[in-house]
Protein backbone atom coordinates (compact mmCIF):
# COMPACT_ATOMS: atom_id res chain seq x y z
CA UNK A 1 0.00 0.00 0.00
CA UNK A 2 0.96 3.30 -0.47
CA UNK A 3 2.31 5.96 2.32
CA UNK A 4 0.29 9.00 3.24
CA UNK A 5 3.13 10.83 0.98
CA UNK A 6 1.27 9.33 -2.08
CA UNK A 7 -2.39 9.81 -1.89
CA UNK A 8 -2.99 11.62 -5.02
CA UNK A 9 -2.92 10.31 -8.74
CA UNK A 10 -3.92 11.97 -11.54
CA UNK A 11 -4.38 10.01 -14.80
CA UNK A 12 -4.13 11.89 -18.61
CA UNK A 13 -6.53 10.72 -21.05
CA UNK A 14 -9.56 9.15 -20.35
CA UNK A 15 -10.04 6.33 -22.47
CA UNK A 16 -8.19 2.51 -22.67
CA UNK A 17 -5.15 2.60 -21.18
CA UNK A 18 -6.48 5.71 -19.22
CA UNK A 19 -9.54 3.82 -18.06
CA UNK A 20 -8.15 0.62 -17.04
CA UNK A 21 -5.33 2.67 -14.91
CA UNK A 22 -7.60 4.60 -13.06
CA UNK A 23 -9.93 1.60 -12.45
CA UNK A 24 -6.78 -1.03 -11.38
CA UNK A 25 -5.38 1.95 -9.16
CA UNK A 26 -9.01 2.37 -7.14
CA UNK A 27 -8.96 -2.22 -6.83
CA UNK A 28 -5.26 -1.48 -4.82
CA UNK A 29 -5.81 1.10 -2.84
CA UNK A 30 -9.56 1.87 -2.09
CA UNK A 31 -8.53 5.18 0.03
CA UNK A 32 -6.21 7.08 -2.97
CA UNK A 33 -8.18 10.48 -4.98
CA UNK A 34 -7.67 9.33 -8.40
CA UNK A 35 -8.27 12.03 -11.54
CA UNK A 36 -8.87 11.34 -14.70
CA UNK A 37 -8.11 14.77 -17.22
CA UNK A 38 -9.26 13.81 -20.68
CA UNK A 39 -8.48 16.28 -23.72
CA UNK A 40 -11.42 15.68 -25.43
CA UNK A 41 -15.73 15.54 -24.70
CA UNK A 42 -15.88 11.80 -24.81
CA UNK A 43 -14.26 9.14 -22.89
CA UNK A 44 -14.42 5.24 -22.90
CA UNK A 45 -15.11 4.08 -25.87
CA UNK A 46 -13.13 1.87 -29.21
CA UNK A 47 -11.86 3.88 -31.77
CA UNK A 48 -11.41 0.77 -33.86
CA UNK A 49 -15.19 0.94 -34.45
CA UNK A 50 -15.15 4.49 -35.90
CA UNK A 51 -15.36 3.61 -39.80
CA UNK A 52 -18.35 1.19 -39.22
CA UNK A 53 -20.22 4.74 -37.86
CA UNK A 54 -19.54 6.40 -40.73
CA UNK A 55 -20.91 2.97 -43.04
CA UNK A 56 -24.37 3.09 -41.19
CA UNK A 57 -23.49 -0.27 -39.71
CA UNK A 58 -22.92 1.02 -36.12
CA UNK A 59 -26.50 3.44 -36.85
CA UNK A 60 -25.82 5.21 -32.87
CA UNK A 61 -22.61 6.37 -32.06
CA UNK A 62 -23.40 6.21 -28.43
CA UNK A 63 -23.66 2.58 -28.56
CA UNK A 64 -19.24 2.23 -29.07
CA UNK A 65 -18.94 3.75 -25.57
CA UNK A 66 -18.55 1.24 -23.03
CA UNK A 67 -19.11 3.15 -19.73
CA UNK A 68 -20.32 6.81 -19.36
CA UNK A 69 -18.46 9.32 -16.76
CA UNK A 70 -21.16 8.54 -14.72
CA UNK A 71 -20.17 5.06 -14.32
CA UNK A 72 -16.30 5.59 -12.99
CA UNK A 73 -17.95 8.62 -10.87
CA UNK A 74 -20.41 7.37 -8.76
CA UNK A 75 -19.09 3.02 -9.04
CA UNK A 76 -15.30 3.86 -8.46
CA UNK A 77 -14.81 6.62 -7.29
CA UNK A 78 -12.83 8.27 -9.93
CA UNK A 79 -13.77 11.90 -10.81
CA UNK A 80 -13.58 12.37 -14.60
CA UNK A 81 -12.87 15.70 -16.26
CA UNK A 82 -13.71 16.17 -20.11
CA UNK A 83 -12.57 18.91 -21.98
CA UNK A 84 -9.23 19.38 -19.58
CA UNK A 85 -6.46 19.40 -22.37
CA UNK A 86 -2.71 18.99 -20.86
CA UNK A 87 -0.49 21.26 -22.40
CA UNK A 88 2.54 20.97 -20.37
CA UNK A 89 4.56 19.16 -17.58
CA UNK A 90 6.30 19.78 -14.85
CA UNK A 91 7.81 16.56 -12.77
CA UNK A 92 10.14 17.92 -10.69
CA UNK A 93 7.88 20.28 -8.93
CA UNK A 94 4.84 17.43 -9.59
CA UNK A 95 2.81 19.58 -11.92
CA UNK A 96 0.62 19.54 -15.00
CA UNK A 97 -1.14 22.66 -16.67
CA UNK A 98 -4.56 21.95 -18.67
CA UNK A 99 -6.14 24.01 -20.47
CA UNK A 100 -9.89 24.12 -18.98
CA UNK A 101 -13.79 24.44 -20.52
CA UNK A 102 -15.35 28.01 -19.61
CA UNK A 103 -17.97 28.05 -16.93
CA UNK A 104 -21.37 28.81 -17.30
CA UNK A 105 -20.58 32.89 -17.28
CA UNK A 106 -18.22 32.46 -20.32
CA UNK A 107 -18.77 28.79 -21.65
CA UNK A 108 -17.15 29.81 -25.00
CA UNK A 109 -13.57 30.57 -23.44
CA UNK A 110 -10.81 28.70 -22.15
CA UNK A 111 -8.24 29.14 -19.19
CA UNK A 112 -5.53 27.28 -17.64
CA UNK A 113 -5.11 25.65 -14.60
CA UNK A 114 -2.37 23.97 -12.32
CA UNK A 115 -2.97 20.67 -11.03
CA UNK A 116 -0.54 19.28 -8.07
CA UNK A 117 0.03 15.18 -8.00
CA UNK A 118 1.48 13.01 -6.23
CA UNK A 119 1.78 10.21 -9.02
CA UNK A 120 1.44 10.34 -12.27
CA UNK A 121 -0.20 8.14 -15.18
CA UNK A 122 0.28 9.28 -18.72
CA UNK A 123 -2.09 7.99 -21.14
CA UNK A 124 -2.86 10.39 -23.33
CA UNK A 125 -2.71 7.97 -26.41
CA UNK A 126 -1.84 8.75 -30.15
CA UNK A 127 -2.77 11.18 -32.54
CA UNK A 128 -3.01 11.41 -36.06
CA UNK A 129 0.94 11.69 -38.20
CA UNK A 130 0.16 15.32 -39.49
CA UNK A 131 1.30 16.12 -43.10
CA UNK A 132 2.39 19.21 -44.33
CA UNK A 133 0.66 20.08 -48.10
CA UNK A 134 -0.65 22.70 -49.44
CA UNK A 135 -4.55 22.95 -49.15
CA UNK A 136 -4.74 20.95 -46.45
CA UNK A 137 -6.36 22.57 -44.58
CA UNK A 138 -9.64 23.08 -46.73
CA UNK A 139 -13.03 22.27 -45.64
CA UNK A 140 -13.52 18.91 -47.41
CA UNK A 141 -10.16 17.54 -46.00
CA UNK A 142 -10.26 15.45 -42.63
CA UNK A 143 -8.15 13.66 -40.03
CA UNK A 144 -9.41 10.64 -38.92
CA UNK A 145 -8.86 9.19 -35.10
CA UNK A 146 -11.53 9.96 -32.57
CA UNK A 147 -15.23 10.41 -31.88
CA UNK A 148 -15.13 14.24 -33.09
CA UNK A 149 -13.34 13.24 -36.16
CA UNK A 150 -15.70 10.77 -36.81
CA UNK A 151 -19.03 13.23 -36.44
CA UNK A 152 -17.14 16.03 -38.46
CA UNK A 153 -17.08 13.70 -41.41
CA UNK A 154 -20.50 11.78 -40.91
CA UNK A 155 -21.92 15.44 -41.15
CA UNK A 156 -19.97 16.42 -44.29
CA UNK A 157 -21.01 13.45 -45.95
CA UNK A 158 -24.62 13.32 -44.84
CA UNK A 159 -24.87 16.89 -45.66
CA UNK A 160 -22.81 16.82 -48.80
CA UNK A 161 -23.42 13.60 -50.78
CA UNK A 162 -19.43 13.48 -52.07
CA UNK A 163 -19.15 11.11 -54.93
CA UNK A 164 -15.42 10.44 -54.90
CA UNK A 165 -12.85 10.45 -52.00
CA UNK A 166 -9.65 9.83 -51.98
CA UNK A 167 -8.00 8.24 -48.63
CA UNK A 168 -4.28 9.09 -48.25
CA UNK A 169 -2.85 6.46 -46.15
CA UNK A 170 -3.54 2.34 -47.29
CA UNK A 171 -2.94 0.90 -44.00
CA UNK A 172 -6.01 -1.10 -41.91
CA UNK A 173 -7.53 2.04 -41.10
CA UNK A 174 -7.44 3.63 -44.64
CA UNK A 175 -9.05 0.45 -46.14
CA UNK A 176 -11.96 0.37 -43.64
CA UNK A 177 -12.24 3.65 -44.25
CA UNK A 178 -11.95 3.26 -48.15
CA UNK A 179 -14.78 -0.07 -47.29
CA UNK A 180 -16.96 1.93 -45.67
CA UNK A 181 -17.28 4.74 -48.34
CA UNK A 182 -17.85 2.32 -51.11
CA UNK A 183 -21.23 1.11 -48.86
CA UNK A 184 -22.15 4.72 -49.04
CA UNK A 185 -21.71 4.36 -52.81
CA UNK A 186 -18.90 6.92 -53.13
CA UNK A 187 -16.03 6.38 -55.38
CA UNK A 188 -12.67 5.82 -53.55
CA UNK A 189 -9.07 6.43 -54.35
CA UNK A 190 -6.39 5.39 -51.82
CA UNK A 191 -2.74 7.29 -51.82
CA UNK A 192 -0.07 4.87 -50.36
CA UNK A 193 3.47 5.92 -49.57
CA UNK A 194 4.65 2.05 -49.11
CA UNK A 195 5.15 -0.17 -52.17
CA UNK A 196 1.72 -1.58 -51.79
CA UNK A 197 -1.20 -1.62 -49.11
CA UNK A 198 -1.29 -2.94 -46.07
CA UNK A 199 2.86 -3.16 -45.85
CA UNK A 200 2.82 -4.37 -42.57
CA UNK A 201 1.54 -7.75 -43.72
CA UNK A 202 3.48 -9.61 -45.94
CA UNK A 203 3.05 -10.03 -49.60
CA UNK A 204 1.76 -13.52 -49.84
CA UNK A 205 -0.88 -12.65 -47.24
CA UNK A 206 -2.08 -9.31 -49.08
CA UNK A 207 -2.00 -10.99 -52.65
CA UNK A 208 -4.54 -13.29 -51.17
CA UNK A 209 -6.48 -10.42 -50.35
CA UNK A 210 -6.12 -9.06 -54.02
CA UNK A 211 -6.97 -12.73 -55.25
CA UNK A 212 -10.37 -12.23 -53.69
CA UNK A 213 -11.32 -10.10 -56.54
CA UNK A 214 -13.29 -8.10 -54.69
CA UNK A 215 -16.06 -5.53 -56.89
CA UNK A 216 -15.15 -2.44 -55.27
CA UNK A 217 -13.88 -0.48 -57.81
CA UNK A 218 -11.41 1.14 -55.31
CA UNK A 219 -8.34 2.60 -57.17
CA UNK A 220 -5.03 2.41 -55.44
CA UNK A 221 -1.48 4.28 -55.77
CA UNK A 222 1.21 2.75 -54.34
CA UNK A 223 5.01 4.02 -53.82
CA UNK A 224 3.66 7.78 -53.57
CA UNK A 225 5.18 9.43 -50.22
CA UNK A 226 3.13 12.51 -49.63
CA UNK A 227 5.58 15.68 -49.49
CA UNK A 228 4.88 19.14 -51.51
CA UNK A 229 4.80 17.30 -54.43
CA UNK A 230 1.33 16.14 -53.53
CA UNK A 231 -1.39 18.81 -52.96
CA UNK A 232 -5.07 19.56 -52.41
CA UNK A 233 -6.31 22.03 -54.82
CA UNK A 234 -9.64 23.28 -53.88
CA UNK A 235 -12.11 24.97 -56.72
CA UNK A 236 -15.54 25.12 -56.89
CA UNK A 237 -16.66 21.64 -57.82
CA UNK A 238 -14.56 19.18 -55.64
CA UNK A 239 -10.59 18.70 -54.56
CA UNK A 240 -8.26 17.40 -56.83
CA UNK A 241 -4.82 15.66 -55.89
CA UNK A 242 -2.02 16.18 -58.41
CA UNK A 243 0.65 13.26 -57.71
CA UNK A 244 4.04 12.33 -59.28
CA UNK A 245 4.11 8.70 -59.34
CA UNK A 246 7.19 5.91 -59.90
CA UNK A 247 5.07 3.28 -59.76
CA UNK A 248 2.65 4.37 -62.75
CA UNK A 249 -1.05 3.53 -63.31
CA UNK A 250 -3.84 3.28 -61.02
CA UNK A 251 -4.70 -0.19 -59.70
CA UNK A 252 -7.96 -2.04 -58.15
CA UNK A 253 -7.14 -3.27 -54.86
CA UNK A 254 -8.95 -6.59 -56.10
CA UNK A 255 -5.79 -6.44 -59.08
CA UNK A 256 -2.75 -5.35 -56.98
CA UNK A 257 -0.37 -6.54 -59.80
CA UNK A 258 0.83 -5.40 -63.02
CA UNK A 259 1.36 -1.90 -62.55
CA UNK A 260 3.21 -0.16 -65.41
CA UNK A 261 6.53 1.21 -64.24
CA UNK A 262 6.87 4.93 -65.48
CA UNK A 263 6.84 8.43 -64.16
CA UNK A 264 3.14 9.58 -64.75
CA UNK A 265 1.31 12.80 -63.13
CA UNK A 266 -2.24 11.82 -62.32
CA UNK A 267 -5.17 14.34 -61.14
CA UNK A 268 -7.33 12.65 -59.03
CA UNK A 269 -11.02 14.15 -58.55
CA UNK A 270 -12.15 14.04 -54.50
CA UNK A 271 -15.22 15.58 -53.06
CA UNK A 272 -13.68 14.46 -49.83
CA UNK A 273 -10.10 13.60 -48.79
CA UNK A 274 -9.57 11.45 -45.70
CA UNK A 275 -6.14 11.67 -44.05
CA UNK A 276 -5.13 8.11 -42.17
CA UNK A 277 -0.99 8.04 -43.17
CA UNK A 278 -0.49 6.45 -39.47
CA UNK A 279 -0.37 7.88 -36.00
CA UNK A 280 2.55 9.34 -33.24
CA UNK A 281 2.18 9.44 -29.79
CA UNK A 282 0.48 12.16 -28.20
CA UNK A 283 3.18 13.22 -26.20
CA UNK A 284 3.97 17.08 -27.55
CA UNK A 285 3.06 18.20 -24.03
CA UNK A 286 5.96 17.24 -22.69
CA UNK A 287 9.32 19.22 -23.37
CA UNK A 288 12.33 17.66 -24.47
CA UNK A 289 14.77 15.84 -21.50
CA UNK A 290 11.40 15.46 -18.94
CA UNK A 291 10.77 12.43 -19.79
CA UNK A 292 13.09 9.63 -21.92
CA UNK A 293 11.34 9.17 -25.26
CA UNK A 294 11.46 7.01 -28.03
CA UNK A 295 10.42 5.96 -31.42
CA UNK A 296 7.74 8.18 -32.31
CA UNK A 297 8.01 10.06 -29.78
CA UNK A 298 6.63 7.60 -27.77
CA UNK A 299 7.70 7.26 -23.60
CA UNK A 300 9.90 4.92 -22.68
CA UNK A 301 8.78 2.72 -20.07
CA UNK A 302 10.04 0.05 -17.60
CA UNK A 303 7.80 -3.31 -17.26
CA UNK A 304 6.59 -1.72 -14.65
CA UNK A 305 5.44 0.79 -17.09
CA UNK A 306 7.32 3.26 -14.94
CA UNK A 307 8.91 6.08 -16.82
CA UNK A 308 12.41 7.71 -16.51
CA UNK A 309 10.97 9.88 -13.45
CA UNK A 310 9.86 7.21 -10.29
CA UNK A 311 6.25 8.53 -9.66
CA UNK A 312 5.86 8.85 -13.13
CA UNK A 313 3.79 5.72 -15.13
CA UNK A 314 2.82 5.39 -18.81
CA UNK A 315 0.83 2.92 -20.59
CA UNK A 316 -1.24 2.78 -24.03
CA UNK A 317 -0.59 4.23 -27.48
CA UNK A 318 1.71 7.10 -25.39
CA UNK A 319 4.74 4.82 -24.55
CA UNK A 320 6.60 1.93 -26.28
CA UNK A 321 6.25 -2.01 -25.53
CA UNK A 322 8.61 -4.55 -25.16
CA UNK A 323 8.45 -7.10 -28.19
CA UNK A 324 8.52 -10.22 -26.78
CA UNK A 325 10.59 -11.81 -29.92
CA UNK A 326 12.87 -9.27 -30.42
CA UNK A 327 13.44 -7.71 -26.92
CA UNK A 328 13.21 -4.52 -28.12
CA UNK A 329 11.32 -2.06 -26.85
CA UNK A 330 8.83 -0.36 -29.84
CA UNK A 331 5.93 1.40 -30.82
CA UNK A 332 2.95 -1.37 -30.55
CA UNK A 333 -0.41 0.65 -30.57
CA UNK A 334 -3.29 -2.19 -29.56
CA UNK A 335 -6.11 -2.09 -28.14
CA UNK A 336 -4.80 -4.98 -26.07
CA UNK A 337 -1.38 -3.49 -25.71
CA UNK A 338 -3.39 -0.24 -24.25
CA UNK A 339 -5.33 -2.26 -21.32
CA UNK A 340 -3.06 -4.85 -20.31
CA UNK A 341 -0.15 -2.06 -19.59
CA UNK A 342 -2.91 0.57 -18.52
CA UNK A 343 -3.79 -2.67 -15.42
CA UNK A 344 -0.18 -2.62 -14.74
CA UNK A 345 0.64 0.85 -14.86
CA UNK A 346 -2.44 2.09 -12.34
CA UNK A 347 -1.54 -0.84 -9.81
CA UNK A 348 1.86 -0.01 -9.48
CA UNK A 349 1.11 4.09 -9.07
CA UNK A 350 -0.94 2.87 -6.23
CA UNK A 351 1.51 0.91 -4.38
CA UNK A 352 1.31 -2.90 -6.09
CA UNK A 353 4.21 -4.35 -7.90
CA UNK A 354 2.54 -5.63 -11.63
CA UNK A 355 4.70 -6.29 -14.62
CA UNK A 356 3.92 -6.16 -18.31
CA UNK A 357 5.51 -8.83 -20.33
CA UNK A 358 4.69 -7.34 -23.90
CA UNK A 359 3.63 -7.95 -26.33
CA UNK A 360 3.96 -9.93 -29.87
CA UNK A 361 2.13 -7.62 -32.15
CA UNK A 362 -0.90 -9.69 -32.40
CA UNK A 363 -3.75 -7.79 -35.04
CA UNK A 364 -6.37 -8.98 -37.19
CA UNK A 365 -8.21 -7.18 -39.78
CA UNK A 366 -11.29 -8.15 -41.90
CA UNK A 367 -11.54 -6.04 -44.97
CA UNK A 368 -13.59 -6.63 -48.05
CA UNK A 369 -15.11 -10.15 -47.10
CA UNK A 370 -11.39 -11.42 -46.20
CA UNK A 371 -9.54 -11.89 -42.89
CA UNK A 372 -5.88 -10.75 -42.68
CA UNK A 373 -3.94 -11.85 -39.50
CA UNK A 374 -0.44 -11.19 -38.01
CA UNK A 375 1.61 -12.01 -34.81
CA UNK A 376 4.98 -12.07 -33.93
CA UNK A 377 7.94 -10.34 -36.43
CA UNK A 378 8.16 -10.45 -40.33
CA UNK A 379 10.72 -12.51 -42.20
CA UNK A 380 12.36 -8.76 -43.21
CA UNK A 381 12.49 -7.72 -39.15
CA UNK A 382 13.82 -11.28 -38.32
CA UNK A 383 16.53 -10.78 -40.65
CA UNK A 384 17.01 -7.34 -39.39
CA UNK A 385 17.87 -8.86 -35.87
CA UNK A 386 20.32 -11.73 -37.50
CA UNK A 387 18.07 -14.76 -37.06
CA UNK A 388 18.78 -17.65 -38.87
CA UNK A 389 15.20 -17.22 -40.43
CA UNK A 390 13.32 -18.59 -42.95
CA UNK A 391 9.42 -17.98 -44.60
CA UNK A 392 7.13 -20.90 -45.46
CA UNK A 393 3.86 -20.30 -47.22
CA UNK A 394 0.87 -22.75 -47.76
CA UNK A 395 -2.34 -23.25 -48.73
CA UNK A 396 -5.22 -24.79 -46.66
CA UNK A 397 -9.04 -25.61 -46.23
CA UNK A 398 -10.75 -24.20 -43.79
CA UNK A 399 -12.58 -27.29 -43.05
CA UNK A 400 -13.24 -30.38 -44.76
CA UNK A 401 -13.93 -29.74 -48.33
CA UNK A 402 -16.98 -32.23 -48.68
CA UNK A 403 -19.14 -30.03 -46.65
CA UNK A 404 -20.69 -26.13 -48.57
CA UNK A 405 -18.51 -22.93 -47.18
CA UNK A 406 -14.87 -24.55 -47.05
CA UNK A 407 -12.37 -21.83 -48.46
CA UNK A 408 -8.77 -21.54 -48.59
CA UNK A 409 -6.48 -20.16 -45.62
CA UNK A 410 -3.06 -19.04 -46.63
CA UNK A 411 -0.69 -18.91 -43.57
CA UNK A 412 2.99 -17.56 -43.68
CA UNK A 413 5.23 -18.55 -40.37
CA UNK A 414 8.95 -17.05 -40.37
CA UNK A 415 10.76 -19.49 -38.53
CA UNK A 416 14.50 -19.26 -36.87
CA UNK A 417 16.84 -22.51 -38.86
CA UNK A 418 19.20 -23.01 -36.26
CA UNK A 419 16.48 -23.12 -33.16
CA UNK A 420 13.81 -24.25 -34.80
CA UNK A 421 11.56 -21.50 -32.97
CA UNK A 422 8.62 -20.16 -34.37
CA UNK A 423 9.08 -16.23 -34.86
CA UNK A 424 6.02 -14.98 -36.45
CA UNK A 425 2.82 -16.01 -38.13
CA UNK A 426 0.30 -14.37 -40.78
CA UNK A 427 -2.71 -15.54 -42.27
CA UNK A 428 -5.60 -14.71 -44.81
CA UNK A 429 -8.99 -16.37 -45.82
CA UNK A 430 -12.61 -15.85 -46.31
CA UNK A 431 -13.40 -17.28 -42.53
CA UNK A 432 -11.86 -19.23 -39.30
CA UNK A 433 -8.48 -16.98 -39.56
CA UNK A 434 -8.71 -14.27 -36.40
CA UNK A 435 -9.04 -17.15 -33.60
CA UNK A 436 -6.10 -19.51 -35.22
CA UNK A 437 -3.66 -16.64 -35.01
CA UNK A 438 -4.23 -16.67 -31.42
CA UNK A 439 -2.83 -20.26 -31.02
CA UNK A 440 0.40 -18.78 -32.71
CA UNK A 441 -0.01 -15.72 -30.50
CA UNK A 442 0.09 -18.32 -27.48
CA UNK A 443 3.09 -20.38 -28.63
CA UNK A 444 5.30 -17.41 -29.52
CA UNK A 445 4.93 -16.56 -25.76
CA UNK A 446 5.61 -19.68 -24.79
CA UNK A 447 9.26 -19.43 -27.09
CA UNK A 448 7.46 -22.75 -28.78
CA UNK A 449 9.66 -24.76 -31.53
CA UNK A 450 7.40 -25.37 -34.91
CA UNK A 451 7.58 -28.89 -33.29
CA UNK A 452 6.04 -28.04 -30.37
CA UNK A 453 3.35 -26.21 -32.04
CA UNK A 454 2.98 -29.20 -34.63
CA UNK A 455 2.70 -31.62 -31.55
CA UNK A 456 -0.60 -29.34 -30.07
CA UNK A 457 -3.39 -30.73 -29.68
CA UNK A 458 -6.15 -28.56 -31.86
CA UNK A 459 -9.43 -29.48 -31.82
CA UNK A 460 -11.72 -30.63 -34.69
CA UNK A 461 -14.97 -31.26 -36.14
CA UNK A 462 -15.59 -31.68 -39.90
CA UNK A 463 -17.61 -28.21 -40.19
CA UNK A 464 -15.28 -26.07 -38.10
CA UNK A 465 -12.00 -27.47 -39.46
CA UNK A 466 -9.42 -29.99 -40.59
CA UNK A 467 -7.06 -33.84 -39.17
CA UNK A 468 -5.17 -32.48 -38.43
CA UNK A 469 -5.99 -28.41 -38.53
CA UNK A 470 -4.22 -26.05 -40.93
CA UNK A 471 -2.13 -24.67 -37.49
CA UNK A 472 -0.74 -28.71 -37.56
CA UNK A 473 -0.28 -28.59 -41.34
CA UNK A 474 2.17 -25.81 -42.07
CA UNK A 475 4.10 -26.78 -39.44
CA UNK A 476 4.18 -30.19 -40.34
CA UNK A 477 5.66 -28.80 -43.78
CA UNK A 478 8.28 -26.74 -41.78
CA UNK A 479 9.67 -29.92 -39.92
CA UNK A 480 10.01 -31.53 -43.46
CA UNK A 481 11.54 -28.51 -45.07
CA UNK A 482 14.09 -28.77 -42.13
CA UNK A 483 14.46 -32.28 -42.12
CA UNK A 484 15.68 -31.81 -46.32
CA UNK A 485 17.69 -28.95 -45.58
CA UNK A 486 19.60 -31.59 -43.31
CA UNK A 487 20.03 -33.97 -45.53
Amino acid sequence: MLTDLYKNIFVIGGNAAGLAAASQARRENPDIDITVLESGSYISYGACGLPYYISGIIKDITSIFTYPPSFFEEKRKIKILTGHRVVSLNPFRKEITAWVPGNADSPGNESSKIFEYDRLIICSGAKPALIDIPGVNAGNVFYFRDISDALRLKKYIDEKNPSCACVIGGGSTGLLLAESLIKLGIKVSIIESSHRILSDYEDEVTAFLSDSRDSSGILAYPGNLVTSSLKIIPDSRAVALNISTSTGLAYSVSAVTGYDMQNIKKEIDADLVIISAGITANTSFISGGQIDMGQKNAIKVSGMQQTSHTNIYAAGDCCLVKNIITGSYEYIPTANNAIKSGRVAGANAAGGHDVFTGSADTKTDRIFGTELARTGISFSRALEYKFDAMKITDTYPSHIKALPGASNILITLIIDKSTRRLLGAQMSGKDCVSKRIDVFAAALAGEFTIDQVYMMDSSYAPEISTAPDAINRICGKAISILKSLKS
